[in-house]
């Protein structure tokens, strides 16, 4: 999902992709003044002294992100480096703070969370230090200063060093050395690189500050302009300043609820919008989103042009709606902020069924006590105050959960090794292991001589390889001879510096999963007895891009497929004598992962060619 990085206008913001540091032209360290002479010139530009006589700083504006304008305000304690934000563009109101305990955010449904996982915890100490302009500070705040090194950059000349705040991320400053304020913040996050430009600084009783702040995410095509209209100082004000808002009343469940899933590598759940029926994935890893021709069917316009991603590193469209009345079993939620994006064909599509409408996400669980029973196919929805009633005792092993964006993280071990995964009830298949772990975990080369696949997300194609690990265990309980994806995406949700694995369905099936987000906390109850689907034994990936065929992405060499004459590019047009038009992609999973020796009769076509018929004979191809 997109997220909106002005919620921190010095520069913190999760994202979705990734990218280098600067394309500006450097000159050598040697040639460049020391970072004691960069930061002393900041301080006089910026104001001196005036700072020391500043306890809080408040600013209001107007944003444009997405296309949508609204307003904008800001509360700043330059001597803790708490701060307060708030934002609302109409269709969605949202929110980010520091109360000096948590960093909490507000989310476009106003639901909240916490950011707390290591790296947000580092995360954080460094946007404390830039709130209190660390770097206008006696000795930067104790942070650890890099060499300067003097940029050009579309004619303009910077001095750039990187500034490391004790227990925090690194955080690169670039400044203008004519004016020598502050222009640019530059920061790793875990998929991506943010950039944050200040600009149009002007004098605010003897300070200096920026007027105009635009934020740009190496991983979407979106900008999110601020223009403030106002600085204000003011005295220190009262710790409740900071903290996060009472989330809204919005959701009403007398009782225990309980719905019938569908899980065939996908969990699918039936929810009503404004009365009508619709068929969503169930995913811890997205937020509430519905596709266009589900806005359409239910009346509703949606505003806004943003750009999200996922798994891939391709963005998708973005617009907003609000939602009257959102209805899963029992339970009900009014007035619901939804995503509108247009997935790909092959997300959405069952065959002769109805497309999937969208994603019921974060918003759910941020409301409600979910438990996810794999082997019993159903889900049960209860307040937080209801399941704070149950014994713990009854729903297995608890392990806390954190947050570095939306997604709930934990801890988990692969072959025995540490790591925090992502639990992506999104994820309809096996285990995806993190490039970045896997080799500092000395697994990567051992992985990477797997059978290469071809996933698809949000974001487009992500290029796997599959082979089996020894040991995945979360919860105290370690399952054996799992099938595991590598990926090395280079941008993404399969991308991350800080996550070990991302976790779906093949290994989270063999639980009872009791979620419960008030609590930081999921609970797994292991129930022995599943088996995954084996991998694909016909050495072919082949996907919808429309109703009448299947196009082919990937063929491995030696494989079936490739002694029958298939190659990349082919369409599928019929699977034992059935039109590919009645069928839909778990149909054809199914086909393909049939008993080793069974022949699966294709029909081909080939551009420029006419159509064929080839016999696939299955074989084991990941033992």
């Amino acid at each position: 999902m997109k997220r909106f990085a002005w919620a921190m206008a010095w520069g913190l913001g999760a994202a979705l992709g990734s990218g280098a540091w600067s394309v500006a032209v450097a000159r050598h360290a040697a040639d460049a003044p020391t970072a004691h002479s960069v930061l002393s010139q900041a301080r006089t530009a910026a104001g001196g002294k005036a700072w020391d006589e500043v306890a809080t700083l408040q600013a209001q504006g107007q944003i444009i992100t997405s296309g949508l304008p609204g307003s904008w305000r800001k509360t700043e304690d330059l001597k803790t480096g708490r701060w307060t934000l708030h934002a609302d563009v109409g269709v969605f109101r949202v929110g980010d703070g520091h109360d000096g305990q948590h960093h909490w955010r507000m989310d476009a449904s106003e639901g909240i969370h916490h950011l707390d996982a290591p790296f947000s915890r580092r995360a954080l100490v460094t946007e404390s230090w830039l709130t209190r302009r660390g770097w206008l500070r006696p000795q930067a705040a104790h942070a650890r200063l890099g060499r300067v090194e003097l940029r050009t950059e579309d004619g303009n000349r910077y001095a750039v060093l990187e500034a490391v705040p004790p227990g925090g991320e690194p955080v690169q400053l670039w400044f203008d050395t004519g004016s020598h304020h502050l222009a640019r913040t530059v920061r790793q996050m875990p998929i991506s690189v943010q950039t944050v430009r200040l600009d149009d600084y002007r004098d605010v009783g003897g300070l200096r500050l920026p007027f105009t702040i635009e934020t740009r995410d190496s991983g979407s095509p979106d900008a999110e302009t601020l223009k403030i209209s106002q600085w204000t100082k003011l005295r220190a004000l009262p710790a409740s300043t900071y903290a996060a808002p009472t989330p809204p009343e919005d959701t009403q469940l007398a009782g225990a609820t309980t719905v019938p899933l569908e899980i065939d590598g996908m969990v699918v759940v039936t929810a009503k919008l404004n009365g009508r029926a619709f068929d969503f994935i169930l995913d811890t890893g997205g937020h509430n989103i519905i596709t266009p021709d589900a806005a359409k069917a239910l009346g509703v316009k949606p505003v806004g042009s943003g750009a999200s991603g996922g798994a891939g590193a391709d963005t998708l469209a973005q617009q907003y709606v609000r939602i009257d009345r959102l209805q899963i079993g029992d339970a009900l939620m009014r007035d619901q902020h939804f995503y509108v994006l247009p997935f790909s064909y092959a997300t959405t599509e069952r065959g002769q069924r109805e497309p999937l409408a969208g994603l019921i996400g974060l918003e759910l669980f941020e409301r409600l006590a979910v438990r996810i029973d794999y082997p019993g196919q159903r889900m049960t929805l209860r307040s937080f105050d209801d399941a704070g009633k149950e014994s713990p005792k009854d729903k297995g092993s608890a392990v806390p959960i954190v947050f570095d964006d939306d997604m709930p993280l934990l801890m988990g071990r692969i072959n025995g090794r540490d790591g925090l995964f992502a639990l992506d009830t999104g994820n309809s298949g096996t285990t995806v292991v993190q490039a970045q772990w896997a080799k500092a975990n000395g697994l990567a080369d051992t992985m990477k001589r797997g059978v290469e696949t071809v996933s698809y997300g949000a974001g487009g194609a992500s290029r796997n390889w599959a082979s089996r690990v020894d040991s995945i265990e979360v919860g105290g309980t370690a399952v054996h001879r799992q099938i595991a994806r590598y990926a090395e995406d280079a941008a993404g949700a399969f991308s991350s510096r800080t996550e070990a694995a991302n976790i779906g369905t093949d290994l989270l099936a063999n639980f009872v999963v009791d979620i419960d987000y008030s609590r930081h906390v999921i609970w797994f109850a292991h129930r022995p007895g599943h088996q995954p689907p084996p991998f694909n034994r016909a050495g072919m990936r082949a996907m919808k891009d429309g109703p009448e065929a299947f196009r082919v992405v990937l063929v491995t060499p030696g494989s079936p497929a490739a002694r029958a004459g298939i190659e990349a590019g082919d369409r599928i047009t019929a699977v034992d004598g059935a039109s590919a038009s009645t069928l839909g992609g778990r149909e054809l999973f199914a086909k393909v992962t049939q008993a080793v020796g069974t022949t699966v009769r294709l029909g081909v076509q080939r551009k420029d060619a006419p159509p064929r018929s080839v016999d696939v004979v299955l074989e084991e191809l990941l033992p």
